[in-house]
């Protein structure tokens, strides 16, 4: 992998270089096998889905009309124990398993080199080859080299502005939500509430006390999915490993409420998220492709509805083990063949395009070069192209990048709790991810290429795609609209307003409006002035929404305390500026 920020990352490796070199990797090998005779499981019974799935992954199938087939048997255990079992000697097996691959039909075995040297290991080797069913052996070399890790950016200015949408509580997080136009989906409450997200990254060091999650930890809504560098198992050690998916993750499901504080809110904050560790920072090998598949595959059974991939392979240590951008086709590489199978399980796969936009090798990365893989490339504020951020197309001359966000400049939350900006590829694909799973919760009976679809129509150059931004930034209102969404009717009376639900339940108790005439808050000036009135034109509520904003900008209003009835909502201008003025805007609403 080629970190997907370049300019500035991550918190110092727990390792230190002196470490790093005293380490003595074990020997990793790829085993592919003919077929899943003996796999243990009959496709055709009626439980089999249970016995290869979680109930949440067969529902997934189920909505989208998604069957399952021979690549949801698991792999022969006979088979994975005739290899494990090659060179066995009493003082143990040198031939040990790290992953399996049921899509691949094939395992991952690592060579203890604590048990047989170099010689013997090839010798191991040719046995395995002659294994019954064992079609292809392939190193996946592993180089024990240390990489330097880039410093940390330096802290930037907050900003302290509000912003008066949805929750008002974007804070720096503000343009890369805006520029999407996600806000809007979030005030109408579809911030990816019954969602499952995976992020498949480097590491997540703090998540567990960083405060920024702490309401989704309270919620139940972190899961420990993997730790595939050491075999997969689901272990707390992930949340002292590397920053980078910290970041990563920061930017779709960290909030910040205190009022004392600076704000933060990401593009997807009430889906469950499940962590998986697949990249190991301290070297670059191909192995690192296989921890990948094996994580993808667990997400599936899972039941995971979105990926996200800030990682991208290009070059390695090794250079024997060196990507071409001729293979960028999209079926030459395994990790790029996974995410291809991930997405025809009816998962949406969003991947960062690269950064290597400034560098030689220029391209999009492997698995961006998927089919069917949403590859995200970077623009700044302004929605130009991030000169980092890598060109498409793919070898076979499909357009990529897929679509672009926020990558230059982006907001996120650092493991120490303060909030950033940063550059890369990284960022912009898993805040358009957020943004993505925000507006699969509004349509959940909707299949995942139906939300890609409307994503990419969307998009600002959906008509004219180019190499630099694809099909351009997503428009996720647009997107909403496309697949079914409805603006809420205006009330009688509300020039410009868009309020709903009306009546309000008072269980809730949330009145969200959406400002809609361009001219109400589009012009710089003074605050609006909004108060709730009762019939009797009795105040009960009161305060103000800044101006000088773009349209359909929403605001929620807590109406929760007010007794069942009917009610009046104004916006007034400032009573400096005319106290005589009708209001701007109104609009009657009731609690039920």
């Amino acid at each position: 992998m080629r970190w997907l920020i370049p300019f500035q990352l991550l918190a110092c490796c727990m390792c230190s270089g002196a470490a790093l070199k005293a380490q003595i990797a074990p020997d990793h090998h790829w085993v592919g096998f003919a077929d899943k005779v003996g796999c243990g499981v009959d496709i055709s019974a009626p439980d089999a889905g249970l016995q290869l799935l979680s109930q949440r992954a067969l529902d997934r199938r189920i909505r989208q009309g998604i069957s399952l087939d021979s690549l949801d048997l698991p792999v022969p255990p006979s088979r994975i124990e005739a290899v494990l079992t090659v060179g066995e000697t009493d003082a143990g097996r040198p031939v040990q398993l790290l992953h399996r691959s049921k899509w691949f039909n094939g395992i991952v075995i690592q060579i203890d080199t604590a048990l047989v040297d170099s010689a013997q290991a090839a010798t191991l080797l040719a046995e395995i080859e002659m294994v019954d069913g064992v079609i292809e052996t392939r190193s996946t070399l592993w180089h024990g080299a240390p990489r330097p890790v880039d410093l940390p950016s330096a802290v930037r200015p907050r900003l302290h502005q509000e912003h008066q949408s949805g929750l008002q509580g974007y804070g720096m997080a503000w343009g890369q939500t805006d520029q999407l136009r996600l806000d809007l989906l979030h005030g109408l409450g579809h911030r990816g509430k019954g969602m499952m997200v995976g992020v498949l990254d480097s590491g997540f060091d703090r998540v567990d006390d960083n405060p920024a999650f702490a309401r989704a930890h309270a919620e139940g809504r972190i899961i420990i999915g993997g730790n595939f560098p050491n075999g997969g198992n689901a272990s707390p050690w992930i949340y002292t490993e590397h920053s980078h998916g910290a970041m990563v993750l920061s930017t779709m499901l960290g909030v910040l409420e205190n009022p004392a504080e600076d704000p933060f809110m990401g593009s997807g904050p009430d889906a469950t998220y499940v962590l998986f560790r697949t990249e190991d920072v301290h070297w670059e090998h191909l192995v690192e492709e296989f921890h990948w598949v094996a994580a993808a595959e667990r997400a599936d059974s899972m039941g995971c509805d979105v990926l996200n991939t800030s990682l991208g392979y290009s070059l390695f240590d090794d250079t024997n083990s060196d990507h071409s951008p001729a293979e960028l086709d999209g079926e030459t590489f395994r990790i790029t063949q996974a995410s291809d199978i991930a997405a025809a399980k009816g998962m949406l796969v969003f991947n960062s395009a690269g950064n290597s936009g400034n560098n030689p090798w220029q391209k999009i990365t492997a698995p961006a070069d998927g089919d069917s893989v949403i590859a995200v490339g970077a623009v700044d504020a302004f929605g130009q192209h991030a000169p980092f951020s890598s060109y498409g197309p793919s070898a076979d001359g499909r357009v990529k990048p897929d679509l672009c966000a926020t990558g230059r400049d982006a907001a996120y939350i650092h493991p120490d709790g303060t909030i950033r900006s940063g550059n890369g590829t990284s960022f912009s694909s898993p805040i358009l991810c957020g943004a993505a799973t925000s507006l699969w919760s509004a349509h959940p009976d909707q299949p995942a290429w139906a939300i890609r679809r409307a994503l990419l129509e969307s998009a600002s150059q959906w008509t004219a795609p180019d190499t630099v931004r694809g099909f351009g930034i997503p428009d996720l209102w647009t997107a909403h609209l496309l697949l079914g969404g409805r603006e809420p009717e205006a009330p009688t009376g509300g020039s410009g307003l868009l309020i709903y639900p009306n009546p309000v339940p008072a269980a809730s108790g949330a009145l969200r409006v959406a400002f809609k005439e361009g001219n109400l808050l589009a012009a710089a000036g003074s605050p609006l002035r909004w108060t709730v009135r009762n019939p009797l034109g009795q105040i009960l509520a009161e305060g103000a929404v800044e101006r000088g904003k773009e349209t359909l900008t929403t605001l929620t209003l807590d109406v929760g305390p007010l007794a069942t009835g009917s009610y009046l909502l104004l916006f007034d201008g400032a009573p400096e500026e005319d106290s005589g003025a009708p209001p701007a805007a109104w609009a009657r609403f009731a609690v039920e």
